[in-house]
């Protein structure tokens, strides 16, 4: 959804500037939460370990600069968040995003407490050590500070989540990242107890509060939370007049290709429309304008609708977008309109299978792709029964899938005598190079072994050429849901393998290895100067290694 409405022919310039702030001040208060449960975590390790690390802790946060930033990032953060509420409509929201304004708005509420028993009271002159802190929390109001733990915690990781999952990096991280969203509450929980417990066998016993001190400070968590609800019925009275303007503003007509026609009201997002008409409309960053995957094709005029602002403008001119396709959030057509989904939407039981997921709206990776294929398999079909090179087939997709996988790789593609790996989707860039190099060692080894097998039965003996290429590549997943997804590399590099592959022919040897594969694999070379290969498109042409030429150390 767009953080607000853009009147046709405008361009809201200070729309990317709401959001980017809104972000980062969220990413201010995840910090602080972070660093906050850390602290909570050591109580494993006793009430003293918590107490020595505090002082690191307020030092940071209770600076002038600290405090500054952190109370005008919250500030900065919940007011834009409640100003965007206010443009949202709730019907056939995401569960996420559900569960993520919900929390979002119940985080105040637990909050009030917590600061009155913490900064309020030090201000009236009450220690504010974890000590003193924690033994009036355990006599009464453990199970709010729990909440307001996992409350903070949950929301702010759906935030964060949603804005690092379209980034290039975030696959490689996505399984550390996602164990520690789950360790460091957990552990946090953990000292939280420890430490409490440890208070309480020891009996200490917290200040007591004079009359006049809890007078006032239940008199001002009074007023903080009627301020709290006052603030909730001005969002909600806001949201409501504008469902008011909606209606009175008319309705229009909106025709999805292959899924009807649709009246909706005035000013609604492209987006909004589908989710509310039950209209399967992917959005991976939750229809933020941070990705492309709601972008829709204008099957009408498009040169009636407003031009997209500077967000929006960016990603398509980023995917090289044609004139007729918008982002599907954040266009607010003001006329009847036709569009068309451009991208499917993957359905439930297919998610979260593995981790193949990741990709199922493509991602730009650094990869090494490897190039194998069968040499004169035509004139070996000719010769040999239809069993024998059946079995033969067989046997070697066996050994070269195996060689590759056993170097970290993953099979591409299958073609009728060769196949494609990649390397360097799950470790780092060199590592992925260094892997398809062993990985072609063993790949010839295994022909060999194959010519030693099948000798006899072979008119020709059997032999292959191995093409290995580095660079960037978009990896997806392609395929049906009847027939199966498979992990696939689209892009030069692939294409570069290949031909590479095909120039172990003129080259007379039966590997080539790309000067970039060989720079990544960190492999030192026998020789300085490569040859060469010229291909259509480049500047510059291939400098070409042999195998032999690359120092490969045994192992």
């Amino acid at each position: 959804m767009s953080d607000t409405d853009t009147a046709p022919g405008r361009i809201a310039l200070r729309l990317p500037r709401e959001r980017e702030l809104r972000l980062w001040a969220g990413v201010v208060l995840f910090a602080f939460v972070t660093t906050h449960l850390l602290n909570h975590a050591l109580g494993i390790f006793g009430v003293g370990v918590l107490e020595a690390v505090q002082a690191w802790r307020i030092w940071v946060w209770q600076s002038p600069v600290g405090t500054g930033l952190l109370y005008g990032a919250f500030l900065v953060h919940a007011l834009l968040a409640l100003k965007r509420l206010t443009t949202r409509r709730i019907s056939r929201m995401p569960l996420e995003d559900l569960v993520q304004i919900a929390l979002g708005l119940a985080i105040p509420y637990f909050l009030i407490g917590h600061v009155l028993g913490t900064r309020i009271t030090a201000y009236y002159g009450y220690s504010e050590s974890y000590t003193e802190v924690l033994a009036r929390i355990w006599q009464g109001d453990q199970f709010k500070q729990i909440l307001l733990l996992l409350c903070a915690w949950t929301h702010g990781c759906i935030g964060i989540g949603q804005t690092l999952r379209s980034r290039k990096f975030y696959p490689r991280w996505r399984d550390l990242l996602i164990l520690s969203t789950g360790m460091l509450p957990t552990l946090a929980l953990a000292g939280f107890f420890a430490a409490g417990r440890e208070i309480a066998a020891i009996g200490y016993t917290p200040a007591p509060l004079k009359v006049n001190d809890t007078i006032a400070l239940l008199a001002l968590g009074q007023r903080l939370l009627l301020g709290f609800a006052g603030l909730l019925a001005l969002v909600a009275l806001v949201m409501f007049l504008r469902v008011l303007l909606r209606l009175r503003s008319g309705s229009i007509t909106i025709r999805y290709v292959g899924h009807g026609t649709f009246k909706i009201p005035r000013g609604t997002t492209v987006l909004e429309a589908s989710r509310a008409n039950g209209i399967p409309h992917p959005a991976q960053c939750g229809g933020r304008g941070r990705c492309s995957t709601c972008r829709v094709a204008i099957t009408s005029d498009p040169s009636a609708l407003s031009s997209p602002h500077i967000a929006e403008r960016a990603m398509l001119e980023r995917i090289s977008a044609p004139g007729n396709v918008r982002l599907a959030c954040q266009l607010r057509p003001d006329h009847d309109l036709s569009v068309q989904i451009l991208l499917p939407i993957v359905p439930t039981g297919m998610r979260g299978r593995s981790g193949d997921d990741l990709y199922r709206w493509g991602a730009e990776r650094e990869i090494t792709a490897l190039f194998v294929d069968i040499r004169a398999f035509n004139s070996m079909t000719r010769l040999q029964v239809p069993y024998d090179i059946v079995l033969l087939m067989n046997r070697f997709v066996q050994e070269m899938t195996q060689a590759a996988e056993a170097h970290g790789g993953r099979v591409d593609a299958f073609a009728a005598d060769g196949l494609i790996a990649i390397f360097g989707l799950d470790d780092d860039k060199g590592q992925g190079a260094y892997n398809a190099v062993r990985a072609a060692q063993d790949m010839l080894k295994s022909v060999e072994e194959l010519n030693t097998e099948f000798g006899a039965a072979l008119a020709m003996p059997l032999r292959v050429g191995i093409g290995i290429h580095s660079g960037n590549a978009i990896i997806a997943r392609v395929g049906d849901t009847q027939r199966g997804m498979r992990l696939v590399a689209l892009g030069e590099t692939v294409t570069i393998a290949g031909r590479l592959e095909a120039a172990t022919k003129d080259h007379l040897t039966d590997c080539l290895i790309s000067e970039e594969a060989v720079q990544r694999s960190g492999l030192t070379l026998r020789r300085q100067n490569g040859k060469n290969l010229h291909i259509v498109g480049r500047d510059k042409p291939i400098a070409l290694y042999t195998l032999d030429e690359a120092a490969v150390p045994a192992e």
